[in-house]
């Protein structure tokens, strides 16, 4: 047996471990990942679920529910995250991608505190989760039931695919339940449920072995609750499901407690050392004391946020970030059909799109593999490109290398055009938490090209890695190897860039006025705009020109066109490609151009979106907000440019943007302000405000000789604004345990969807800036 390295030394294997080539789906053929990633947390829409990352394997979980009756189990057993489970909060407090951690739920309807840790082997062959139950008082019943599953159990084609379980088993005091089983991507392995001594059972260990089709195999939850119903027994104190264990697809294992337990679930590859009970004991103990270091190495707080009680928020939010990390895989629902009305070149466009939509046969892909971070655990379980380059934002920073395999699988996802689906759902699990209305993605629609946002990131860490605190990585310890990983991403995200120009393009024809000394074709508009909406932006109902019209500009979309451009133009220069680079270089500069040229209204001093109104003339249609920032918030706009000191005005105005809370996502002084949807009409989000702080934070440091003035009210607002939005958030998780998708502009309060960790880990990045 082996001890637990502290937390810099247990990060220094990931350099120097050997690569595991693993299968995966049709749009990675194969991969290299580390052994440290096979295995996880994986399934981040359950309150506990664990799988490989290799398709068409294992998938394991752990639901609870009330002892009492079965009448009661039945009807609160917890499986999915969900939003109204009452939960007080549920959550990791520690977590680290490459180790484990623990998480806590507090479930106040069930009377009880449930904390599953986690911790595997850096081998990635073993791992372990002790459950730990501690209820409100020592008469609480508490039901667990362990579920796992095989993928595909009926495709032996390439390879045995089998499990057999049994309770009970010999081997050891206070073993409940050992399965053995062999898949040929994990090989053969065995898992075992030991329970403590001083635990109080009230029945015996349950194991129910079941054959469900492949339909099925994600649904334990039905499954336990049809087989339990099937047993009959009413609503009586018997709440355990039928025993009988054997051979199947599918195996619970229940255990019924009164007061306080903790039982130990392991897993190991058949060639490697069990973990027995103190080694997880040691290893968790050991996680627990070193976290808090390497997170204040990554992430210093500097005042006022170096108190005491921002370092369990700071651990919280980066953990609770990490943990919402999943591994998806299945096929997805795609229009191809690429219809005329898709051009949205006509006057009501959106009435044609929408009834060519109606009309399109909807195609089925091959499956297709996402490893990426989830925005919410309960509301939003899946990928979404809007949301993933902000996610990497700070893990970036804990781990560059995990970043890096996230960036892969996301650009992996990329047809031979360019494409990818703003939202990835993937096989039926993940399209039963979404309307059927929404499953279907359109090869015409964009999304924000937030990944772009971590290849200047990226390349400053390569270049200096004196400016990386995280995570030893294999890319800064080989540039070798750093120059592989940059030439393979590279294409793919240039590839990307240019779909977005082609398919996104701006009408520069005779057709419409473009106002003198734009440069033609340098303007853009997001295509699946409807009168209300606008949601391939991803500011939804955001409100613009009404109604739509073909001719018009977006600035949002112009100014993400320019901030991948410069992104592509930093690595093309890295990677020593000076006729790229340079074309990038021209990109940034008529991008820049056009958005004082086409965007500006110097009337009203804001830069607006544009469209042509019914005399044929261009006209700009200025609703204030974060679509008057974009120039700013994605780096287009220097501590020179002679339209900041206005843009800073708007930004700090507090009848429009300013509030106590953050930037408001729409003027308090616009009429739509509040109105309606309300989603991105007055909130505060943390992913554009952590921009906003970021980059006027570095427009003060900026060292250019003129614009003294402008250069220190910049690095004033930043200042003020970093501790507006900490603030904000850490008020509203300690009040709430939570942390939320939007946050009141008027109070501050978290609103919309809970335990959104997602973008609003953005904060993080805050937490150390000095001014």
């Amino acid at each position: 047996m082996f001890s637990l390295p502290s937390w810099a030394v247990w990060a220094f294997w990931a350099t120097s471990l050997t690569l595991v080539p693993i299968s995966h789906a049709s749009n990675s053929t194969s991969a290299l990942i580390e052994p440290w990633q096979i295995w996880g947390p994986y399934r981040p829409n359950l309150y506990f679920g664990v799988r490989p990352q290799i398709p068409d394997t294992l998938l394991m979980g752990l639901m609870w529910a009330s002892g009492h009756d079965r009448s009661q189990m039945l009807s609160t057993l917890r499986d999915t995250c969900e939003q109204n489970d009452g939960m007080q909060g549920y959550g990791w407090t520690f977590y680290d991608t490459r180790v484990g951690g623990s998480q806590i739920a507090h479930d106040t309807q069930l009377q009880i505190d449930l904390e599953t840790a986690f911790l595997k082997t850096e081998g990635g062959d073993s791992w372990a989760v002790r459950v730990t139950g501690t209820p409100k008082s020592d008469s609480v019943k508490t039901s667990l039931i362990f579920h796992t599953a095989v993928e595909k159990a009926d495709d032996s084609a390439n390879g045995p695919k089998t499990l057999v379980c049994k309770n009970q088993s010999v081997g050891g005091e206070g073993i409940e339940a050992n399965c053995e089983g062999e898949i040929a991507a994990l090989g053969k392995f065995e898992f075992q449920i030991v329970g403590d001594v001083k635990n109080k059972a009230i029945h015996d260990t349950a194991v129910k072995s079941v054959q469900v089709s492949d339909d099925k195999i994600w649904q334990a939850k039905s499954v336990f609750v049809d087989q339990v119903k099937a047993v009959g027994g009413g609503t009586g104190e018997n709440v355990a499901v039928e025993n009988k264990p054997g051979a199947g697809n599918m195996h619970f294992v229940q255990l019924t407690f009164q007061g306080p337990f903790t039982l130990t679930f392991s897993y190991r590859g058949m060639e490697a050392t069990a973990l027995d009970e103190s080694f997880v004991k040691e290893g968790l103990n050991s996680l627990r004391s070193s976290f808090p270091a390497g997170v204040d190495k990554v992430f210093p707080r500097m005042a006022p946020f170096d108190q005491e009680k921002y370092r369990g928020f700071s651990q919280g939010i980066l953990s609770n970030l990490l943990g919402g990390l999943g591994f998806f895989h299945g096929d997805t629902k795609v229009d191809n059909t690429r219809a005329p009305e898709y051009q949205e070149t006509e006057p009501e466009f959106w009435v044609g799109a929408a009834a060519a939509m109606a009309r399109a046969p909807i195609t089925t892909t091959p499956p297709l593999t996402l490893l990426s971070h989830t925005p919410s655990r309960p509301f939003f379980p899946r990928g979404f490109l809007w949301d993933e380059g902000f996610h990497l934002l700070p893990v970036i920073e804990w781990d560059l290398d995990q970043a890096v395999s996230v960036l892969q699988s996301w650009l992996n996802l990329m047809d031979e055009d360019g494409w990818i689906g703003r939202e990835q759902i993937l096989g039926p699990e993940a399209r039963s938490r979404v309307p059927e209305q929404f499953q279907v993605q359109y090869p015409h629609y964009a999304n924000p090209p937030t990944l772009s946002l971590l290849f200047p990131i990226l390349v400053s860490k390569l270049t200096d890695p004196s400016t990386y605190a995280g995570h030893p990585s294999v890319y800064l310890s080989s540039k070798e190897r750093a120059s592989e990983m940059l030439r393979a991403l590279y294409p793919l995200l240039s590839r990307h860039y240019q779909w977005f120009r082609r398919t996104q393009a701006g009408n520069f024809s005779s057709a419409y006025h473009r106002p003198s000394g734009a440069i033609p074709g340098e303007g853009y508009r997001w295509r699946g705009r409807t009168p209300k909406h606008c949601l391939t932006s991803g500011l939804d109902d955001y409100p613009r020109a009404n109604p739509p019209h073909p001719g018009e500009l977006h600035v949002d979309a112009l100014a993400w066109v320019g901030a991948s451009a410069q992104a592509l133009q930093q690595v093309a220069k890295y990677l020593g490609e000076d006729t790229d680079a340079a074309t990038f270089e021209k990109h940034v500069s008529d991008v820049k151009h056009n958005l004082d040229t086409l965007h500006w209204n110097a009337e009203r001093k804001t830069y607006c979106d544009a469209t042509i109104d019914q005399d044929g003339k261009y006209t700009l249609v200025c609703r204030d907000g974060y679509m008057s920032l974009f120039p700013l918030l994605l780096g287009l706009l220097d501590a020179e440019h002679p339209n900041l000191p206005t843009v800073l005005d708007l930004l700090s105005d507090e009848s429009k943007l300013w509030s106590p809370y953050g930037l408001r996502s729409l003027s308090a002084a616009d009429p739509d302000y509040h109105r309606d949807e309300d989603y991105w009409r007055g909130a505060v989000w943390m992913n554009l405000n952590v921009l906003a702080t970021l980059r006027l934070r570095d427009i003060g440091l900026a060292r250019e000789k003129t614009g003294h003035n402008t250069r220190t009210r910049a690095l004033t607002l930043a200042a003020e604004l970093r501790k507006n939005l900490v603030n904000t958030v850490y008020n509203s998780w300690e009040q709430t345990g939570f942390f939320w998708e939007q946050y009141r502009d008027e109070t501050g309060e978290g609103s919309h969807s809970r335990a959104f960790t997602g973008w609003t880990a953005c904060v993080i990045l805050l937490l150390g800036l000095q001014f």
